[in-house]
């Protein structure tokens, strides 16, 4: 059923609002999810929705039967009320507050390959990434600090609802990765344009964590230093590098290709 809020003082969207900020959804162990993409793939997904807004522009029966089915309470808005509350910029009709997942440093399939974000900026880049790593069957994504909030509102629009899909744990530096790529027994893979083999001339379909650097800086010295193994991707012509994310595809999908699926 929808319950209507028509005060902008309450403390549901008071919370939204708030959510906004980082630092908020840091204390809070929350997030905002906007359109209904996002929303249907969190209720398909079982995540704990915490609770569930709608404009009252927006056609919500048959969704909000869904979310009775599974208890999940869902809250009517005047629209011009829930428009302020969006960070998107057509407007959605619909978001979702929900609560981060308990990520730990422990990898749920210890076959699988571990994707490393060392400090890149690009909501889309960021999206973009963890779409393929899920596409590429990647068990975790580790990104080391000064990489840009999984959890904002850009990159969760990018990701197109795998943010879901596969766990995400944040670490303070290279030697927090090195030290769980030992523990897992895995071996730690940068790109170098200058001293790296070809990508395709070493193993890197299994047993990997792969380093993706920062859009403008690349891959930190001390990431680089501990490196088991460097490649590069070759390119002709004057072209000095790729986009991050289109490097980070080419990489994780020789995974795809050397097993042949």
């Amino acid at each position: 059923m929808l319950t209507r809020i028509a005060s902008e003082g309450n403390s549901r969207l008071k919370l939204v609002r708030k959510l906004a900020a980082k630092k908020t959804r840091d204390e809070e162990g929350k997030f905002i999810i906007e359109g209904i993409n996002l929303v249907e793939e969190a209720v398909l997904k079982d995540v704990d929705v915490d609770y569930i807004l709608v404009s009252d522009e927006f056609k919500a029966d048959i969704f909000v039967e869904k979310c009775d089915a599974k208890g999940i309470p869902v809250f009517e808005v005047p629209a011009p009320v829930f428009e302020k509350l969006c960070d998107a910029e057509n407007g959605v009709g619909i978001l979702a507050v929900v609560r981060k997942p308990d990520a730990t440093l422990e990898l749920p399939d210890k076959e699988a390959n571990i994707l490393v974000l060392d400090r890149v900026q690009d909501p889309g880049n960021i999206g973009t990434m963890i779409r393929t790593a899920v596409a590429a069957g990647y068990g975790m994504i580790v990104a080391v600090k000064g990489t840009a909030d999984v959890y904002s509102a850009k990159v969760l629009r990018a990701t197109a609802g795998m943010i879901f899909d596969i766990p995400i744990v944040y670490v303070n530096d290279a030697g927090e990765v090195r030290e769980f790529v030992d523990r897992t027994g895995h071996r730690l893979v940068v790109t170098d344009p200058a001293g790296g083999k070809p990508y395709y001339e070493e193993d890197i379909n299994n047993g990997i964590a792969l380093v993706i650097g920062n859009e403008g800086n690349g891959i930190s010295d001390e990431l680089m230093s501990i490196a088991d193994i460097r490649v590069t991707i070759p390119m002709k012509g004057d072209i000095e590098s790729l986009n991050a994310a289109i490097s980070a595809a080419i990489l994780m999908y020789e995974a795809i290709r050397a097993r042949g699926i």
